[in-house]
This record gives C-alpha cells, sequence and structure tokens, in this order.
C-alpha cells in the first residue's frame, strides 16, 4: 500500500506551527497586527483616491486652480483638527487629570502636530480632486520609491492575510483570536479617560447615613486602571444593606489613601464586586459631606487594537503626502522623481540596503551578554544603524546629486525647462527624502520583525518559558516611536547637506555634516559642561548650541535602557523642531543657489 502524503498549502507552509505550542504564534501575532493596520490604511487610501476622483467630475475640482482652494483647505483643516483635537483632549491636557492616569504630554505641541497632520487631508482633499491630478493617481503610487514602499507593504498585508486564511485550518491556530482584535475596533474610539464625581450627604444628626449608589463602570474587562478618591471616610460595599453584603464592606480613610487597580492585576485584588449586574454603594461615615472622585481609563477588549487604528491612520497619511505632492508641485514631483530613480540605479543605495539587514539580522543571534536584556541593544543598535545608513545616504546623495550637477552643469541644461530654481532645489531635497522614507520603512519593518523575535530567541538560549505574543507585540510598538525620530534626524541632516550642497563640494559637504552630527549630539554636555566658566566660553558653546540642530533630541537611548514608551508630546514636539529646521535649511538653500552661477 503506498502511504499518502498532505501536501496542503498549510502543512507546506507552516509545518513549524503544528509541532509548537506557542512561540510561532508569540512571533507572528505582531506582525499580523502589523500587516492588518496597513491593509486598513491601504483600504482607506483607496476610498480617498475614489472620493477625488468623484470629486473631479463636479465643479469642485476649479477650486485647486483658484486662490479659493486654499482657504477652503484651511477651513477643512480647521474643521477636521478641531474635531480630532476635541477628541483626544482629555488625553493630551492637564485638565483634571492627575498623575499615571492621563498621557503626559504638552497640549500646545500635540496640538498643534495634530493640525498639521491633518493638514494634509484639508489640502488633499481640494488639490488631489484635480482632474489631472486624479488621473494619474496610479502612476504617483507606483513610481521610484512609492513603489517600492508599497510593494513592502503589499508582502506584509499578503503575509497576514495569508496567516489568516490558512492558519485557521491548523489543529493549532497561529492567531490568537484575530476576529475578537477586529471587533475592539469601535471601542478604540470610545475609550480613554473618564472621571466621575459623586457627592454623599453628611451623616445625619441621629443614625447612619444612607448608603448610595455611584455609578462605576459597567464592564471592568475594558477598564484599564482604575482610582477611587474620598475627601472623608467612606464605607464601600455592594448592597444597599449590610444583610446583603456579597463580599465584606470595604472602610476607605479619608485624605491620601487611595483605592487603585490596573489590569496588571488580579481583578480579585479590587475589594469590590465587580461581575456583571452588580453594583456599588458608599456611605458617608462623617458629619462634613462627602466628595468621592472615582477615575478610570477604558480600553478596547483587545488592547492592541488601538495600534492597528494608528498604523493606519500613518499609511493613509502617508499615501496623501504622496499624492499632495504630485497635485500642490508637479515640477518639484519631477525633479524628485528623476533624483530618486538616479540614486535607485546608484550601487551604493543596494549596498547599504544590504548591510544594513545583515546587520538587523545579525543582531538578533549575537549575544550582548548583557544580563537578559538583549532586546534593549538590539532596538538601540538596529535604530542607530538604520538611522546612520540612511543619513549617510542622504547626505551624499545631497553632495553629489547637487553639487556634482551644478559643476557638471547639468544642472544648467534642466534650468533651461520650464522649471524654476527654487523647484530645482526643493525637488533635489524632496526626492531624497522620499528615498530616506524608502529605506526606513524596508529597514523598519525588518527590524519590527527581528524585535518581535528576539524575547523568543532569548528565552530559548536561558532555557525559559517562552513569552507571549502580547510580550512580543510590546516590544515590537515601542520600537516603532524610535524609527521615526531616527527618520527625522536623518531628513535634517540631508536637509542641511541640500543647502551646503549649492555652494560646497563632496569632500567638504561630507565633513561639516559629520561635524554637525557630532556636536548636534553632545550639544548639551558642551553647554552643561561650560557653565559658571569664562563668560565668552559660555556664550560661544550657547551660540554652537543654538545655531547648530540638537540631535540629542532625536534619541532615544534613555527610553529604551527605562523600558519606556516614547510619549505622543516628544514626538510631536520632535516633529515641530525637525519641520522649523528643515524650512530654515531649505530657505539657506534657496538664498545660496538664487545667484550662483551655473554657467
Amino acid at each position: 500500500m503506498i502511504p499518502t502524503i498532505d501536501l496542503s498549502l498549510s502543512n507546506l507552509v507552516f509545518p513549524l506551527a503544528q509541532v509548537s505550542d506557542n512561540w510561532m504564534r508569540s512571533w507572528l501575532q505582531p506582525i499580523w497586527f502589523l500587516g492588518i493596520g496597513i491593509a486598513m490604511g491601504l483600504a482607506a487610501l483607496f476610498l480617498a483616491i475614489l472620493l477625488f476622483k468623484a470629486l473631479s467630475l463636479t465643479a469642485w475640482s476649479n477650486l485647486s486652480k483658484s486662490p479659493a482652494g486654499h482657504v477652503v483647505a484651511l477651513l477643512l483643516t480647521a474643521g477636521i483638527s478641531a474635531g480630532v483635537i476635541y477628541k483626544m483632549w482629555p488625553a493630551i491636557s492637564d485638565a483634571g487629570v492627575q498623575e499615571d492616569m492621563r498621557i503626559t504630554g504638552e497640549p500646545v505641541m500635540t496640538s498643534i502636530a495634530i493640525a498639521l497632520l491633518c493638514a494634509i487631508v484639508g489640502w488633499s482633499i481640494v488639490f488631489c480632486s484635480n482632474k489631472n491630478a486624479s488621473r494619474s493617481t496610479l502612476d504617483t503610487l507606483t513610481e521610484g520609491a512609492a513603489g517600492y514602499i508599497g510593494i513592502t507593504a503589499l508582502i506584509l498585508v499578503f503575509f497576514s492575510a495569508a496567516l489568516w486564511a490558512l492558519g485557521g485550518r491548523l489543529a493549532n491556530p497561529i492567531l490568537d483570536n484575530p476576529v475578537g482584535a477586529l471587533k475592539s475596533l469601535p471601542d478604540v474610539f470610545t475609550a480613554g479617560y473618564k472621571k466621575v464625581p459623586v457627592k454623599l450627604d453628611a451623616i445625619p444628626q441621629s443614625g447612619d447615613a444612607p448608603f448610595v449608589e455611584i455609578p462605576m463602570p459597567e464592564d471592568f474587562s475594558v477598564v484599564s486602571r482604575f482610582r477611587l478618591k474620598s475627601s472623608t471616610t467612606v464605607i464601600l460595599a455592594d448592597a444597599s444593606e449590610p444583610s446583603k453584603v456579597f463580599k465584606p464592606p470595604y472602610r476607605l480613610a479619608a485624605g491620601d489613601e487611595t483605592l487603585q487597580w490596573s489590569w496588571a492585576q488580579p481583578i480579585t485584588d479590587l475589594p469590590l464586586t465587580t461581575g456583571a449586574g452588580t453594583k456599588t454603594y458608599a456611605q458617608n461615615t462623617e458629619v462634613d459631606p462627602a466628595e468621592i472622585t472615582i477615575e478610570y481609563v477604558t480600553a478596547p477588549a483587545v488592547p492592541q487594537a488601538a495600534g492597528l487604528v494608528a498604523i493606519a491612520i500613518g499609511v493613509f497619511l502617508f499615501g496623501l503626502a504622496i499624492l499632495l505632492q504630485s497635485a500642490v508641485a508637479p515640477r518639484v514631483s519631477a525633479v524628485a522623481l528623476a533624483t530618486i530613480k538616479n540614486e535607485l540605479g546608484q550601487p551604493l543605495f543596494t549596498t547599504l540596503m544590504l548591510l544594513g539587514s545583515v546587520l538587523i539580522l545579525l543582531f538578533v543571534f549575537l549575544s550582548f551578554n548583557t544580563f537578559g536584556e538583549d532586546i534593549k541593544l538590539l532596538k538601540d543598535c538596529g535604530i542607530t544603524i538604520i538611522m546612520l545608513i540612511a543619513a549617510f545616504q542622504g547626505v551624499w546623495s545631497a553632495s553629489s546629486s547637487v553639487s556634482e550637477e551644478i559643476e557638471g552643469r547639468t544642472a544648467l541644461t534642466v534650468l533651461s525647462k520650464p522649471i524654476q530654481r527654487r523647484s530645482f532645489v526643493i525637488g533635489k531635497f524632496m526626492g531624497l527624502f522620499w528615498l530616506l522614507a524608502l529605506m526606513f520603512v524596508v529597514l523598519g519593518a525588518l527590524e519590527l520583525v527581528a524585535v518581535a523575535y528576539k524575547p523568543l530567541y532569548d528565552a530559548k538560549e536561558s532555557s525559559l518559558d517562552m513569552p507571549t505574543w502580547q510580550i512580543c507585540y510590546t516590544e515590537m510598538w515601542k520600537t516603532l516611536p524610535g524609527l521615526l525620530m531616527g527618520f527625522m534626524q536623518a531628513v535634517l541632516l540631508t536637509a542641511v547637506s541640500v543647502a551646503l550642497a549649492t555652494r560646497l563640494p563632496l569632500l567638504a559637504n561630507l565633513s561639516i555634516c559629520f561635524a554637525i552630527y557630532l556636536i548636534g549630539n553632545l550639544s548639551t554636555s558642551i553647554v552643561s559642561s561650560t557653565a559658571e566658566t569664562f563668560a565668552i566660553v559660555e556664550f560661544i558653546a550657547q551660540l554652537v548650541a543654538t545655531v547648530i540642530p540638537i540631535l540629542e533630541h532625536f534619541q532615544m537611548q534613555s527610553a529604551i535602557d527605562a523600558d519606556k514608551t516614547i510619549s505622543g508630546s516628544l514626538l510631536s514636539g520632535n516633529l515641530i523642531y525637525c519641520l522649523l529646521y528643515v524650512m530654515l535649511a531649505m530657505f539657506l538653500a534657496l538664498i545660496l543657489f538664487e545667484d550662483r552661477d551655473l554657467a
């Protein structure tokens, strides 16, 4: 009898998943979240493109040809920004929120960053609805760096779809409740910080005060943090009469005593009844009225669903930015596309990408001997390598592309066409911007996959219990802000290099940018070391720190060492700082290039 062999796709693609209990799930589940978030962002971008094409068939398309279009775009931006900030205000403001119950941040900086991102949407609705822009949408998203970025995104999307489609056929499913994660998406928009004040009358002159029902969270399964305080001593119980209580009443003293709970603790640690249909009552025991404050933070049933929304928004805004540049500045986009194609054809780009990929994979299996904290060095080394490789690519390309075209009189040929000097300079920078974005997307995706696998590899090497997929997801999610800040740093150095390249040759440009990188990462140390010394020395140190960009703002070593997530307010501040410095560098580049003799 000839034995039969099962050659089904699920057995060929996922053989390890059938023999492993949880390590494959712990690694692949975070990657699935990443791919599904990208798919959601691409779906939103597709719907936006359909909207633009529909608007291009109406009189709305004429707005992009008149100054009124900018007014309408500004009004749309203001409306969208106001709605988003209003929704997020409890999380980004200090009003009525205390200590660890809020996301610490600077409301002004965060609000400005939100408005800048919403401006992409506002201006896209007006200018991407132009007939010419809507017709060239497919070409814009498939040419140059955008095409390679799209291929990377689709690879992750198809891989996640394959995990979902084929993983469910296995005896040991790879994914853990993917449907539950998607069902939690609506809760992402309703979750957040809530504060409920309750007042109780003082104890009567005769007898005890009655038990009064207080509003508690209806479902503690979606509560991530809870806190209850009272201005007087109160008794908390699960019934209005002592004879009907299920749990013993809890006495909460006035003042600094606080009843706290977080989802890192068992629900049994909370001395209250929290089951479905239960109620909580409070009784005042003092002669003064009681003021009870109930604070809690709700989250989706699958908290990682919030990451799906964040990734989708990022992909959506990224795609809109590409379309908006092509619609608003077609000549700049033409120069940018030519720059991208030229740099992609150079061996330097391929060499740096291969070098970065090899180093990231090497760091996964390299033992750093850090007593169980190799994951921190993987994050730090991976982000630093990607930033340095991208910065070197940007500085080298800016020096060679701009200065050599000027010296070789290629720029004169380009400018003989209907392209102005400012379009040439800004187009060069935007081409390098998207080139750096491509490097960060590809190498960043590899870094995220490596970070998700590193806890599992370390556990195997140390013969420890396998980490859960939630731990791998958390490590991966904490790496994303570092990649964003590394990208900002590389873009800033590239902008400076473009400005210098209008006057300086390659070697001088590289030397100055290298000096700026060193001084920018030592600015704080230089200023602090010269404090209370000679006045002239202190003045020069402060002058250097003012002129040279403070690149220390974009470092996350301290956050990695402390195992902390970079806050949204810090990202917002760095984004604004980066944009201001890039604008300053571009202004300097235009001044230097305006009267440059190209003949």
